[in-house]
């Protein structure tokens, strides 16, 4: 009897164990423009604005964009090669990202997926 309950109760943990898995992660979404593009020792990465005007894109540089991302929701993204390769300045993206998050200001964030938009 003792061995039925406690098989009982170790299939119960590991079901309970298991279901958990089953859920989706909610990443954060972000959507803005690409302003700027870097690949400093094999990391690359964007810099994404949330609002920019086409003039602050066309004349900016990476100071004025770090200015303005102090008023709004800016962050780098880390993406692999092939995805900075992909995509351009001025482009428009819609990014998920992962809950890690380095640096403070403007934050550097790891991209899960990131599509482009509009």
């Amino acid at each position: 009897m003792k061995k039925i309950i406690l098989f009982i109760f170790i299939s119960m943990i590991i079901l309970a164990g298991c279901s958990n898995k089953d859920e989706k992660e909610n990443y954060p979404v972000f959507e803005g423009t690409v302003v700027f593009k870097t690949d400093e020792n094999d990391k690359y990465k964007f810099l994404v604005l949330q609002n920019i005007s086409k003039e602050d894109l066309e004349n900016g540089n990476l100071e004025d964009f770090i200015e303005l991302a102090q008023d709004q929701e800016a962050s780098y993204y880390l993406v692999d090669r092939e995805t900075y390769e992909t995509f351009e300045v001025g482009q428009r993206v819609r990014i998920t990202a992962g809950f890690d998050q380095l640096e403070p200001s403007p934050p550097i964030r790891t991209v899960v997926s990131i599509e482009q938009i509009g």
